[in-house]
């Protein structure tokens, strides 16, 4: 072959090559989204429908492009699936990396301690997480917390509450199942080490809700933990407000104002009928309050009763309660 002929067929692979990483460059970092933009990568999906779908997005200008990316430069790495919002101005290789990457839409949720289960449940199914009755069913799913407590008659206690960041477009069941996970977590911190526990797991947990409902006050849980655990010992009932009205709740019967008669609803959560812990949880505790129920404070006292200037009053006997309960009585008139 001349020499003329091999330049000229140098020359041209040379062009070939240069249009062609032109072309590439130009339909994968030389064009750009003009606004945001959503897409919901389904689970499964291949990548060529994932390219495929970017394209018709207006995403990914060429499958062709996409397709050489991903099999020369993503070093190994898939794409994931899942919803995400691809910010004004994305070009073509941005998409690409953001799947790379995993990238998705993120939510936050916070779970207040003390909360029910049943406003747990509306919290999520308001932020388009579930349905009413699939949350309903994840209550029941004693299954996920048989190994560290076996006899929970439901899930209520053990949505943990914190602070949570999901994908947008998770599952609901996956929501529900993380956050019991999160309560296994902090339930094997908080008794790592500790010895022999006074008593069941449910026991504990049960204390520790109704430590919740009755203080926020850091230095008051361990003390009134240690008040219920007296009047179990010496077999009291335990006379504890917040599990009449968890037991009106649970009859449909709650107004918003709990009264004496109330303390004789025939209900197995309402302390002031039924000697002992309830059955279960009646929220779900911070790990404060859980921390304060496998600790309880050893004190001598045996009532409280809130304070109106908050906080509460503690008493050794009957008698001195009574005269707390007047002294409130009064300042209220």
């Amino acid at each position: 072959m001349k020499r003329g002929t091999i330049l000229v067929a140098v020359g041209l692979v040379a062009t070939i090559l240069a249009a062609a990483g032109i072309w590439f460059h130009h339909h994968l970092w030389g064009q750009y989204s003009k606004q945001p933009q959503g897409v919901e990568i389904v689970a499964g999906s291949t990548a060529k429908a994932i390219l495929t779908l970017l394209h018709e997005q207006g995403l990914m200008p060429s499958v062709l492009a996409g397709r050489i990316y991903l099999r020369f430069i993503d070093h190994g790495r898939g794409l994931h699936y899942g919803h995400y919002v691809f910010p004004a101005s994305s070009r073509p290789v941005d998409v690409l990396e953001i799947l790379l990457e995993g990238k998705v839409e993120m939510f936050s949720a916070t779970i207040v301690e003390g909360s029910e289960a049943v406003e747990i449940s509306a919290q999520f199914i308001g932020l388009g997480v579930g349905t009413q009755e699939e949350w309903k069913g994840f209550v029941s799913r004693v299954d996920w917390i048989s190994e560290a407590v076996p006899d929970a008659p439901s899930l209520e206690g053990f949505f943990f509450p914190d602070t949570y960041r999901f994908a947008v477009g998770i599952p609901a069941e996956s929501v529900a199942h993380h956050l019991v996970e999160r309560f296994e977590e902090v339930w094997a911190e908080e008794t790592l080490g500790g010895g022999d526990l006074w008593g069941t797991a449910l026991e504990i947990v049960t204390l520790a809700s109704l430590v919740e409902a009755e203080t926020s006050i850091e230095e008051e849980r361990p003390l009134i933990a240690g008040v219920f655990a007296n009047r179990l010992q010496r077999g009291m009932l335990l006379q504890c407000d917040p599990t009449v009205v968890y037991s009106l709740k649970r009859r449909r019967e709650w107004r918003g104002r709990l009264l004496r008669i109330h303390w004789e609803v025939d209900d197995p959560y309402n302390t002031y009928r039924y000697p002992g812990l309830p059955p279960g949880p009646i929220n779900s505790p911070g790990r404060a309050a859980l921390a304060a129920a496998i600790n309880p404070q050893a004190t001598p006292n045996l009532y409280f009763v809130a304070k109106p200037g908050g906080g509460h009053a503690f008493s050794k006997t009957l008698a001195e309660h009574n005269r707390a309960v007047a002294r409130w009585m009064s300042s209220r008139r």
